[in-house]
């Protein structure tokens, strides 16, 4: 169990390391990709929203008919 367990850590070790190499010698690919997901981060934000305000509306329009009928 603390063999796996070391393993885990080492290749976690290795990975990280890549990963900081990669960065370091990628600088704008990292920046870009970064501002790729924040846009597509805000585009779901934005199709949230518009959704969350629709239905808003639709249900002051259907409060509205009901107070209006009755």
């Amino acid at each position: 169990m603390d063999n796996n367990n070391s393993n885990f850590e080492t290749d976690d070790q290795k990975r990280l390391e890549a990963e900081r190499q990669y960065a370091s010698q990628n600088p704008e690919r990292i920046e870009t990709n970064r501002r790729i997901v924040a846009r597509e981060k805000k585009n779901k934000l934005k199709s949230k929203l518009n959704k969350a305000i629709l239905v808003v509306f639709v249900l002051i329009i259907i409060v509205y008919l009901i107070l209006f009928f009755l």
